[in-house]
């Protein structure tokens, strides 16, 4: 089991897709899904959950103060402040300007990756993948790596 060194409890996982449907990343969707399963049965993680975030969320927008929206904005943040602590960027994350067609107006938008991954140790961030530290890219896939080995 690779849990806390301070309390030897392993990690729990919450990983954001955007979709559940069939994309062109799908493949590789269903093999994180499978291993995070496979990673859950064996108790090397507490266990995972799958969060939908859709593409875009805006902070400024009604939906944004629903529940889901008020988590997707706090996991962004908490996301963020992980990778400044480590001197880390985030990979795929994007902010811009989403032209809204009923009100004709640009409001400010958060993309999410296609898939993040979040490990949590005693309720803490303690990684976030995809990221990267300088030119070093540490994916999803390479994070569960380093459950397998």
């Amino acid at each position: 089991m690779t849990g806390d060194p301070a309390t030897n409890d392993p990690p729990r996982v919450e990983l954001y897709v955007r979709s559940l449907a069939p994309t062109d990343i799908r493949d590789k969707q269903e093999q994180v899904l499978e291993r995070l399963t496979h990673l859950d049965a064996d108790d090397t993680i507490a266990n995972f959950e799958v969060v939908v975030c859709g593409e875009t969320v805006c902070p400024s927008s009604v939906t944004a103060e629903t529940k889901i929206g008020q988590r997707l904005l706090a996991r962004h943040r908490m996301a963020k402040q992980w990778a400044e602590n480590r001197n880390r960027d985030l990979v795929g994350f994007e902010q811009h300007g989403t032209d809204t067609t009923i009100a004709g107006t640009i409001v400010a938008g958060v993309s999410f990756p296609r898939m993040l991954l979040i490990e949590f140790r005693a309720d803490s961030p303690s990684f976030v993948a995809p990221s990267r530290n300088g030119s070093e890219t540490t994916s999803i896939s390479d994070r569960l790596d380093f459950y397998d080995g």
